[in-house]
């Protein structure tokens, strides 16, 4: 839940800084909100995500 709204807030934040400066200041405030776009994208998923997948995978294990 963090990182979808970390990357909306961070989408904004470009789409804010696109349309209301210019020149160098654009340029610096839109290269930060990508890179944190960037960094979410690489990052690893929650471990709340990672224990539900084991647990769901250790499920159907038993199964068989």
């Amino acid at each position: 839940m963090f990182k979808a709204s970390a990357i909306v807030c961070l989408c904004i934040i470009a789409i804010v800084a696109s349309v209301q400066t210019i020149g160098l200041t654009r340029a610096v405030i839109e290269l930060f909100a990508f890179g944190g776009l960037i960094a979410l994208a690489l990052a690893k998923p929650d471990i709340q995500q990672e224990q539900h997948q084991k647990k769901h995978a250790d499920f159907n294990q038993q199964d068989f």
